[in-house]
Order: C-alpha cells, then sequence, then structure tokens
C-alpha cells in the first residue's frame, strides 16, 4: 500500500497507456465493423430484397365481363302495369275494371308473307352502230298502288346505271344472250338474270289477322293500306310488318302495339326466306 501511496500516479499513468495501447489496437477492428454496416446498408438501398408480387385479384373484373356478354332487356310490356294501366272507372258507386283495350291481345296474325322486287330479263334491242340494249324487267309486289305492281320494262346498254341497277356483263350471243349480269345499286350484289331465271329478294310483307271472338278475319294487309282493322270498338292502322310481327297503331289514343306472328298460329306454311337465292 505504501508503494501504491507512493507511486500512484504512475499507477494511474500506466492505467491510463495500458487503455490507450488497447484502444489503439482494436481502432481496425472497429473501423471494419462499421465499414462493413455502412457496406451492407448500401447494398440494402441499392439492391434490395424484391419480393414475389402476390397474385392479382380479378374476381370483380371477371365478373364485370361475364355480365357484359350476358345482356340485359328490359321488358315494359304486360303484365307490368307501368305503361299498361288497369282502367278501373266507378260504376254504381262501385269501383270495377273496365276491359276496353285488352281485346287487342285476342288479335292473333296468322300468316305473314313476302313480297318481292323481281328484275327479270324481257328482251334485246340490237341495232347496226348502236349499243345493244337490254330490257330489262322490275316488278315491285309491294308497291303502293296496283299500276305500280305492274312489270316495268327499261332497255338500257352495258355499264349503263339506271332505276338501281347497272349492267356490267353479258353472255352468248349479242341478239339473245344466255345471262345478264346486273349490279345493284343500293347494296353492289351482282345477280345473274336470264328470261327464265329471274332474280328476286323480298321488299315488303303482308300479313292475314284474325280476330276469333267475332271471327273476322283480315287478310292480305299491307303496310301501305289506307283502310283501317276494326274490331271490338277500336281502329287500328298497319304501320309497318317485317317477317315476324305486325306494327299496329291504334286511332283512338295513337298508342301502338306489336303482335308477333307464331307459326303455330298459320293455318298454312308462312315461312318465307329473307333472300330468294338466284340460281346460276
Amino acid at each position: 500500500m505504501q508503494f501504491i501511496k507512493k507511486n500512484y500516479e504512475k499507477v494511474i499513468l500506466g492505467v491510463v497507456v495500458l487503455a490507450t495501447l488497447v484502444l489503439v489496437a482494436s481502432l481496425p477492428f472497429m473501423v471494419s465493423s462499421e465499414k462493413k454496416k455502412l457496406d451492407d446498408q448500401v447494398g440494402t438501398v441499392i439492391h434490395p430484397q424484391v419480393h414475389p408480387l402476390q397474385p392479382l385479384d380479378l374476381s370483380k373484373e371477371d365478373d364485370f365481363i361475364s355480365r357484359a356478354h350476358n345482356a340485359i332487356s328490359v321488358n315494359l310490356d304486360k303484365p307490368h302495369k307501368m305503361f299498361n294501366p288497369v282502367r278501373w272507372q266507378l260504376k254504381n258507386n262501385a269501383p270495377y275494371r273496365n276491359p276496353a283495350g285488352e281485346e287487342l291481345d285476342k288479335l292473333v296474325v296468322t300468316k305473314i308473307s313476302p313480297l318481292y322486287e323481281t328484275y327479270s330479263l324481257t328482251g334485246v334491242s340490237v341495232s347496226e352502230g348502236l349499243p345493244t340494249h337490254y330490257g330489262i324487267g322490275i316488278k315491285h309486289e309491294g308497291a303502293a298502288t296496283v299500276q305500280g305492281r305492274n312489270v316495268k320494262t327499261t332497255y338500257v346498254s352495258m355499264n349503263q346505271t339506271t332505276n338501281n341497277f347497272t349492267v356490267v356483263a353479258a353472255e352468248g350471243p349479242e341478239d339473245n344472250p344466255n345471262t345478264v349480269t346486273l349490279e345493284l345499286t343500293d347494296t353492289g350484289k351482282r345477280v345473274v338474270i336470264s328470261k327464265d331465271r329471274p332474280f328476286q329478294r323480298p321488299e315488303a310483307y303482308t300479313a292475314d289477322l284474325l280476330y276469333p271472338p267475332d271471327n273476322k278475319s283480315f287478310p292480305n294487309r299491307r303496310k301501305t293500306d289506307t283502310s283501317t282493322i276494326c274490331f271490338a270498338n277500336e281502329c287500328y292502322k298497319i304501320v309497318d310488318i317485317t317477317e315476324r310481327e305486325v306494327v299496329l297503331l291504334q286511332l283512338s289514343n295513337q298508342k301502338q302495339w306489336t303482335k308477333e306472328f307464331n307459326p303455330t298460329n298459320s293455318t298454312t306454311s308462312a315461312t318465307s326466306p329473307l333472300t330468294q337465292p338466284n340460281p346460276q
């Protein structure tokens, strides 16, 4: 103890020197450790660990697409009452249901037949020094008047356009060709005709209707008819006829009604093609 008391300053100095030497000796290891930490941090920022993405949940989008493929139609016809209200009236101080307007449901479309537009070769005119003229007969069965349904012949030369057609080719003798090719102006379609093989296509329709309660029939009705269809104290005018339905205008309230053609109601076969094939 006397030695420490007499030399305590030297002891303290020795301890400080020893600690300094230990610290200096450990500096390379400390620097190396810090450098490694810095390198790890730099590597984490520059080259981060990328985790694989989770699979996308497209169930909602797939549901939207599947719903888009299934068209939704809104049917506001009967039995919906918004646009087809039931008529209630007061009689003898008591409400009762007025059946007026429901009689149209009993009207039946029994037949729908096509009316054709026909192109035919009716003759040929050959004159010396003049181009050959081909007589093309056109018949409109859907015309509004009886006179308009007669065959009208027009003589035209090659590549001349008139009355919705152009003669573009002819095969066979000049004065008696076997076939003549027409190009229809409205569709651009080319059709081949001859004297015994015309070309036909539907341009309108006629409809046969029947009202069973009174056994009233309305045959061969056209959309161009000026006469009306009257039954059950109501009158209707035909405003359109398609291959599958008849559209009626109720004159009392200007409301339109559509009557679909059901082949099971047909008394005769009423199926007809949209276009009649052109025989070659």
